[in-house]
């Protein structure tokens, strides 16, 4: 029912559109010219964050793109060989690289079909904070705010997305070690003044939970228990982290993907579930395990971190259906049941590990002196918050509550009030201001809203 009503509200509001003026929108090069071309020492570098499948991968040291480039140029994703490719290493213990590395952080998603997938939120974001200059001048249009000639204050983090978090951040880490010395060395240059090189990070999506256990434990691998002293050891090269839509209490909508495989379009492949269940962030964007956003049929809850739980139930990588997809990603392996085997071990690492993550990053405690942390929201679109499997196995979206599409309010803000509490917000995140924008997961940084407000917080705000 819900859902019904929002599509009936949505084609209300389209009609309403159509037929009146359209909202004003603020002259952001009026307002923010000046604050832009100030001194390099008077305001902080930038690094962009993207979230999920939102870096280019290629293969090392071939080149070929792994994640990118859906034609001529990038893997075919419907082959062995190219699944392969995208997948991780299958293994019950460890961390096992592979031969692909992130390039950069996409804008585009290249489709042979005469066609591109835009990624706006990243796109939007270069635009508005000048990252073009540093990263592709030729294609970035910077909008609004002229930034004058010097870009190197706006970076973007590139990463591979299919890595757990926290292994993401070591990488952050040591990106920004490079970026303190590349940045430092310009100001001399120019003769810049100034303290310290300090950062303000504005990560959109799963790029917010990289950045949040950056700050929180550094370069430190998560333990088994996620049971952590928090350092906040990457803080002290940090002043702001701008949070966009990051799902920091888990979007059921990983299960989707983890389950049945991951489809950006109807027009894309489908990614099979038993590639997916090989990268430790899909399941680390899985709400966390108190949640109880996964029910059975009489409404009771199922826990979604006990791995014999998905091989009774044949999910993701488990489901029979996927055998053929498993021989192909273990191709040394002729043994039916021990694939399976394997299979499960990798399943229940995955599972571990994700239920340290958030263990991890939901202590509660104060950030030090100079670290803040804000939010933008959506809160204007009907988000799932709960999974329903039926007799069948079928699953099904219930509990609608505001948020983004992808991610609910609640999530984004990590409350964790009991239901029905009216009270103040309850969060492990100590946040310094939130932002709340009325529309959905990708559109949200076009909003006007979110350029106008971001800016403020990074060039002007005392």
């Amino acid at each position: 029912m819900l859902k019904l009503q929002a599509v009936i509200l949505a084609s209300l509001g389209l009609l309403v559109s159509a037929c009146g003026p359209s909202a004003p929108k603020p002259e952001l090069g009026e307002i923010y010219n000046a604050a832009a071309q100030r001194s390099h020492a008077e305001r902080n570098p930038i690094i962009v964050i993207p979230g999920v499948i939102g870096t280019r991968l290629v293969s090392d040291p071939g080149g070929e793109v792994v994640w990118g480039v859906f034609g001529p140029g990038g893997v075919d994703h419907r082959s062995a060989e190219g699944r392969r490719a995208l997948a991780l290493p299958i293994s019950s213990s460890g961390w096992p690289r592979d031969e692909v590395r992130p390039d950069f952080a996409l804008e585009e998603l290249e489709v042979s079909l005469g066609f591109n997938f835009q990624f706006k939120a990243y796109a939007n974001m270069l635009a508005a904070f000048g990252a073009g200059g540093y990263i592709d001048p030729a294609h970035v249009d910077l909008g609004d705010v002229d930034y004058g000639d010097e870009h190197f204050t706006c970076f973007q983090f590139g990463y591979d997305w299919r890595r757990s978090c926290a292994e993401n951040a070591a990488e952050l880490g040591r990106f920004i070690e490079e970026k303190r010395r590349e940045v430092s060395r310009k100001r001399r240059e120019l003769g810049i003044g100034g303290g310290p090189v300090k950062f303000d990070l504005v990560a959109h999506s799963m790029g917010g939970l990289v950045a949040r256990y950056y700050l929180m434990y550094g370069k430190r691998p998560l333990t088994s228990s996620g049971d952590m002293p928090v350092t906040w050891s990457g803080a002290r090269h940090v002043d702001k982290l701008i949070m966009v839509g990051t799902p920091n209490g888990g979007s059921v909508y990983a299960y989707r993907d983890i389950f049945d495989g991951m489809r950006l379009a109807p027009l894309l492949p489908r990614i099979p579930a038993a590639v997916v269940g090989t990268m430790p962030s899909a399941f680390e964007l899985m709400p966390p395990g108190e949640a109880g956003a996964l029910i059975d049929e009489h409404s009771e809850a199922i826990n979604p971190y006990a791995v014999d739980e998905w091989d009774r139930r044949g999910w993701g990588m488990l489901n029979p259906e996927q055998d053929d997809v498993l021989a192909e990603l273990m191709p040394e392996t002729t043994d039916p049941a021990e694939r399976r085997r394997r299979a499960k071990g990798h399943l229940d690492k995955m599972l571990r590990n994700a239920r340290a993550f958030h263990r991890a990053i939901s202590c509660e405690c104060r950030t030090p002196g100079g670290l803040e942390f804000f939010a933008f929201v959506g809160d204007a679109v009907p988000t799932a918050s709960r999974v329903q499997i039926e007799g069948d196995g079928s699953q099904v979206l219930i509990d609608y509550l505001p948020g983004d599409k992808l991610v609910t309010r609640r999530s984004a803000l990590r409350d964790k009030r009991p239901a029905g509490d009216s009270g103040r917000v309850r969060s492990p995140i100590p946040w310094a201001g939130v932002n709340f924008v009325f529309t959905d997961h990708l559109k949200m940084t076009s909003d006007p809203a979110f350029t106008d407000n971001v800016l403020y917080l990074l060039l002007e705000r005392p």
